[in-house]
């Protein structure tokens, strides 16, 4: 029952707003119509203006009356060039002189092939009106040229005589060149008439020489005469049987495209020059109007339907609500209960957490200090050998200073006494060194020199070198070269893969290390190859787990410790078996140009 009660309501609500759309689209379109025809027509009347008065100047110039007067070819030919030159000047169809009988004497166009010497124009009312006095303007057919133009005329006098007329002609390109059928929305139809509703102009081109209503016999007969359609009767578009009924006509029906389209019209009367214009849209246009207000007021009615639906339904909704949420409220106090407890749980949880995390970065540090430690106990031996040799040195420099001050020879105390300095200084850079090698990172990244962090690692592994006769070359060696890093653990790095290389090759007669340092635009890199066996493994990158080793002694973090090192610098680390032999081991990090 309700269902059949908003469908009655939805058809009478459309058949109302049907008939008042169908009356507010009529009179929107033939509002715009008029708009937009008004706006056509005063473009159209100034343009026109522009051509109107030339004539009455043109008829001054001297050699026009003696042309007239005394036709000889020189007076002739110099009235042509003249008349070339105004209907340049004035983007002009043509300009042209008739004598007092309507024969064309002289033209802007006598060289073209359809030149209009030698025409009689006498039949035209532009010539008639001009030889009584009058400004002659008229629309007209050309009969030469069969182009469709508008003719302005004035007489030519001579002592209060009328002798000639000058005539000048504007095409109808002057309408199509302004544009003025752009300036129609294209909805519309353009046509332009004279006062017996003869189209002399339409955007339909084959209504061009029709007629909207059927011509009295008299006029057509004039029209024929004068040939300003052409030689024969004009073909009739309309049933109507004169303009003003064809104008005041709701709708009419005209040809188009060999079916009969029903038009809303819209009328111009332009009267100084006696035509009218008019803009024709088809009703299709209206029914669209109404055909899309009756779809949004189809979609308007089912959005009230559907909120009154709505609001039914909430109200019932609403009411069982109220029944759920007493159960909801005994359920979330409950839930709130074990969610509270559930929450401190998880904070207890999240504490324990970043403690561990905590714990676990110190950890961390504490394991790269004790990989630190543990490649200078390594390197004790080489330790005790660099500091064994000055100790001899400084001792025995002692015993001999004791010596001359017991035999009173006090001349060599000052050379003793700087050899002394010397030595305690040297063991105090060695020392130094170590100490500095050994201290904790500070845990700031920022632009390291590459160069002096290879020599610092280098320095620290001297003895063991320098023990080893290691013959170390190093290949591209940019002293400007600086990566994004920490000095402190990326020398560490360097110095456990300096050592690794010279501990792979103890056992060789010859010792060698080949150093590449690679710079491009992101970033550089740091390779060591040494010439021992190499990896004894096929995956060479098994060498960074934890606890691989391939040595008597040691524990196997040293290349592990170094990966993590290398990839908190958002750098990588890489071993590869070099094809003639050895091991490569290749450092990447983000290049610095700070």
């Amino acid at each position: 029952m309700f269902r059949r009660i908003t469908f009655f309501i939805w058809l009478v609500y459309l058949v109302i707003v049907g008939i008042l759309s169908y009356s507010v689209a009529v009179k929107e379109v033939k509002h715009r119509a008029d708009q937009q025809i008004s706006d056509v027509a005063s473009r159209l009347e100034i343009e026109l203006d522009k051509f109107r008065t030339l004539p009455r100047v043109l008829v001054l110039h001297p050699s026009i009356v003696d042309a007239l007067q005394t036709p000889t070819n020189e007076t002739i030919e110099s009235v042509n060039q003249l008349l070339l030159t105004y209907n340049t000047h004035l983007s002009s169809d043509a300009v042209y002189l008739l004598s007092d009988t309507g024969m064309t004497v002289a033209s802007s166009n006598w060289q073209d092939t359809d030149s209009f010497i030698g025409n009689d124009y006498g039949f035209r009312p532009y010539f008639q009106k001009a030889m009584k006095g009058q400004d002659g303007n008229y629309f007209a057919l050309g009969t030469v040229s069969r182009k469709r133009g508008y003719y302005f005329s004035f007489p030519v006098k001579k002592n209060n005589d009328i002798i000639g007329v000058l005539a000048v002609k504007v095409a109808l390109s002057v309408i199509e060149d302004n544009n003025i059928n752009s300036d129609i929305d294209s909805n519309f139809t353009l046509l332009l008439t004279d006062n017996h509703g003869a189209i002399f102009y339409s955007s339909k081109p084959q209504w061009n020489y029709s007629a909207l209503v059927p011509l009295p016999k008299s006029v057509e007969a004039e029209l024929i005469l004068q040939k300003q359609y052409g030689d024969g009767p004009l073909p009739v578009l309309s049933q109507h049987n004169d303009l003003p009924a064809f104008l005041n006509a709701s709708f009419v029906g005209l040809p188009n495209r060999d079916k009969q389209t029903t038009y809303l019209v819209a009328d111009k009367v332009m009267n100084q020059v006696g035509w009218h214009l008019l803009a024709l849209t088809p009703r299709s246009q209206v029914y669209q109007i109404v055909v899309l207000s009756l779809i949004g007021a189809t979609l308007l009615f089912m959005l009230v339907a559907l909120l009154s639906l709505y609001w039914r339904r909430h109200v019932e909704s609403q009411r069982q609500l109220s029944l759920v949420n007493e159960q909801l409220e005994q359920r979330v106090e409950q839930r709130t209960g074990e969610l509270r407890q559930t929450n401190i749980a998880l904070v207890d949880t999240i504490e324990k957490q970043k403690v561990t995390e905590q714990r676990l970065k110190e950890t961390q540090n504490e394991l790269i200090q004790a990989g630190k430690l543990a490649l200078l106990g390594e390197m004790s031996a080489s330790i005790n050998h660099e500091l064994n040799q000055p100790l001899t040195a400084l001792l025995t420099y002692s015993e001999t200073l004791l010596l001359m001050i017991k035999k009173g020879r006090t001349e060599a105390f000052e050379q003793t006494c700087k050899e002394i300095i010397t030595i305690t200084q040297m063991m105090a850079k060695i020392v130094a060194q170590y100490k500095l090698f050994a201290r904790k990172s500070a845990g700031k990244v920022g632009p390291v020199r590459v160069q002096d962090t290879l020599k610092a690692s280098m320095a620290i592994l001297e003895s063991k070198i320098q023990k080893l006769h290691a013959d170390i070359t190093i290949s591209n060696q940019d002293d400007n070269a600086q990566v994004l890093a920490e000095s402190v653990p990326l020398e560490q790095v360097l110095v456990n893969l300096l050592n690794n290389a010279l501990q792979a090759q103890e056992l060789d007669d010859t010792v060698k290390l080949d150093i590449t340092i690679t710079t491009l635009p992101q970033h550089v890199s740091i390779s060591v190859r040494d010439f021992g066996p190499g990896f004894d493994v096929d995956d060479p990158s098994r060498v960074f787990e934890p606890f691989y080793t391939t040595k008597g002694r040691g524990l196997g973090l040293g290349l592990t410790i170094s990966q993590r090192i290398v990839e908190s610098f958002n750098g990588t680390i890489t071993a590869e078996q070099h094809p003639e032999g050895g091991a490569v081991f290749t450092i990447t990090l983000p290049r610095s140009t700070a």
